[in-house]
């Protein structure tokens, strides 16, 4: 994440840059069924376990958790001073997340939030996921412009992986290919893990400051959003546009529903989440646009339910240039976004 993106500027920027975006808007299916209150912190991204009904948000002063049953929250489940991605590893109950400001990775059981392992990473590691073929965890490092890989049962490094850019949220295909947003470049950067390399660069037309990333495995479409409200969809066989939108600005993640075909970018900006119907790799349209709060940047899925989390509040600018901004105590929530 780029912490500029945290300071909110109100605007509205909403002009599609395919005619036919707005024209095909449908009657809204998604509207904010309930808002869950925590402590006030600057928050980053958020994951969801399915299986352990757990939402976890990195923040500063570390890993944030919440039981979806219960909307039980435990302000610091995981101390860190700051934490960018969490991500739950599945049936092991373990959850990893990146400590930007120690430069480290961490495991820890996500139930109780025992430290497990914490692994060294290059400078400032950022965003977060598995690669499935491999099985090694991905950390996107912003200040040394460079991969960390990362083998879970051996709580160790085995590599790493120069990008030649500062690198935002990356991706996966599946088959071994991960897909890095590189922000100062407006590129996404293809990257083979078993050679340990770039094998290819997209430019993104439009877009300034590429920053969240989502892959459609059945379409094969990377959907990339950018600092200036450009939403992209890359057909990634043939690494060529498939649609170009413009959307609000500040958006720092795209979540994509694959059992729904739907992608939810939420922009801080205008206080937006913007619906896109992903039907095919010449078949996409805006479903919806629904209003959240100004601030909301990054959310995740439950993938069983369909439900979305978004965390938001009300911040300060920072105050000098490069700081972080402050959330307005008693303003930090989650919102909770489901179908009608």
């Amino acid at each position: 994440m780029n912490p500029a993106l945290v300071v909110i500027v109100l605007t509205l920027f909403a002009v599609p840059v395919l005619a036919a975006a707005d024209s095909k808007l449908t009657v809204s299916a998604y509207e904010i069924k309930n808002r869950i209150s925590a402590p006030a912190a600057v928050w980053d991204y958020a994951a969801v376990d399915a299986r352990a009904r757990r939402l976890y948000i990195g923040r500063v002063g570390g890993v944030m958790a919440v039981d979806l049953d219960s909307l039980q929250v435990t302000p610091v489940l995981v101390a860190s001073r700051l934490v960018h991605a969490v991500l739950p590893l599945g049936e092991s109950g373990l959850v990893a997340s990146t400590n930007g400001m120690a430069n480290s990775v961490s495991l820890f059981e996500g139930k109780t939030g025992t430290l497990i392992a914490t692994i060294p990473a290059e400078q400032h590691p950022d965003a977060l996921i598995l690669e499935p073929k491999s099985g090694l965890l991905v950390a996107a490092n912003r200040e040394s412009d460079d991969l960390t890989l990362i083998d879970v049962d051996k709580r160790a490094s085995v590599g790493s992986i120069v990008l030649g850019g500062k690198p935002e949220f990356l991706t996966a295909d599946g088959q071994g290919l991960v897909y890095n947003n590189i922000s100062d470049r407006n590129e996404i950067a293809v990257v083979d893990i078993a050679a340990r390399e770039v094998v290819r660069r997209i430019t993104l037309s439009q877009c300034h400051g590429p920053t969240g990333l989502a892959f459609d495995e059945r379409d094969a479409l990377l959907i990339s959003v950018c600092e200036n409200g450009v939403v992209k969809f890359i057909n990634a066989k043939t690494y060529t546009d498939a649609a170009t939108f413009r959307g609000g600005k500040g958006s720092d993640a795209v979540i994509f529903d694959s059992a729904r075909s739907l992608a939810f970018i939420p922009s801080a900006d205008d206080g937006m989440l913007t619906v896109f119907a992903v039907r095919s790799v010449s078949d996409i349209t805006v479903q919806q646009k629904l209003p959240t709060k100004v601030g909301t940047r990054t959310g995740a899925l439950d993938a069983t339910t369909g439900t979305l989390y978004l965390p938001t509040a009300e911040v300060r600018p920072p105050e000098k240039p490069g700081a972080w901004p402050s959330a307005v105590p008693g303003t930090f929530i989650v919102l909770v976004i489901g179908l009608k």
